[in-house]
């Protein structure tokens, strides 16, 4: 004797949603596609803006090391002649126009520095902005 099993109408209402949700999968896949291509193009932006300011804090690192590099050669100069001086007036008169010097010199590096940073800053945050300026045109064209 074969015991005939009981169906609740479970079965069918499960089967019944499965037909029902296959017709959001379509629009569901394409927005998961959507979203990992915006990651992608995301991380490739993000990428492209971490190698600019690799190269940017080198080139920025390089000033600096060539601006001590005379500052020093400077500055010992600078001492070769006070320690030359004829008399003290002399030297202290030397001393103060290597101040002077100094300052101008610091002056005009800073603003050197200032502007290669500001260049570098820029050129970083530009392949951001476009990706940010593309998902803006994506919204209005959608």
């Amino acid at each position: 004797m074969t015991k005939t099993r009981k169906t609740t109408g479970r079965s069918k209402a499960k089967a019944e949603a499965k037909v029902e949700t296959t017709g959001f999968r379509a629009p569901v896949n394409q927005m998961v596609n959507r979203m990992q291509e915006g990651f992608r193009e995301a991380g490739d932006a993000l990428r492209e803006a971490g190698e600019t300011m690799t190269d940017e804090s080198r080139k920025v690192a390089l000033t600096l090391v060539n601006h001590a590099q005379d500052n020093v050669v400077w500055s010992f100069d600078a001492l070769r002649e006070t320690i030359q001086a004829g008399s003290f007036a002399e030297a202290v008169k030397v001393q103060q126009q290597a101040m002077t010097e100094l300052f101008r010199r610091s002056v005009r590096q800073f603003r050197e520095v200032s502007e290669i940073v500001g260049d570098s800053s820029t050129k970083t945050i530009r392949p951001i902005s476009r990706f940010v300026t593309s998902l803006r045109d994506t919204r209005r064209a959608a």
